[in-house]
């Protein structure tokens, strides 16, 4: 079983990253899904992070020395449907862009709160779902 798991905590050089696929999830998108929680099970390397309780500065940083190190030329990234959780998405693009490499396949995907079902992140897109859930989670705005 692959540890460490936080994108924090992981060595950009770690052997896990060196297989062809690599899984970049938010903490919850892989407690929230039982599709991701079974392949840190199975032995596939996924990381998970938070952009809203860890500093997203250092979340970059770690990924894009992740990038220019891991072997994976596929890769998923998955996050709650809420908006502060789409911070993950845009870091990943950045990384990837920022470690030269051109043949990397990477897809994006949000995970829905109420349901768990896994769908395609579109970026730029928010609807009323996504709204709904950033409210119930943080509560109102004062």
């Amino acid at each position: 079983m692959q540890w460490p798991v936080k994108i924090l905590l992981i060595h950009p050089k770690a052997p896990f990253l060196k297989k062809d696929k690599l899984t970049i999830a938010a903490d919850c998108a892989v407690l929230s899904n039982n599709e991701l929680s079974s392949r840190f099970k199975k032995g596939e390397t996924v990381i998970i992070g938070c952009p809203l309780l860890e500093d997203p500065d250092r979340v970059m940083n770690k990924l894009e020395l992740v990038m220019k190190e891991t072997t994976a030329n596929n890769i998923e990234v998955y996050t709650m449907e809420v908006p502060c959780c789409h911070a993950i998405h845009m870091m990943t693009m950045r990384a990837i862009k920022n470690s030269g490499k051109s043949n990397v396949d990477a897809k994006y995907y949000i995970v829905r709160v109420a349901s768990g079902k896994i769908e395609p992140y579109l970026p730029g897109r928010i609807d009323a779902s996504m709204i709904e859930a950033e409210r119930r989670a943080h509560g109102p705005l004062h």
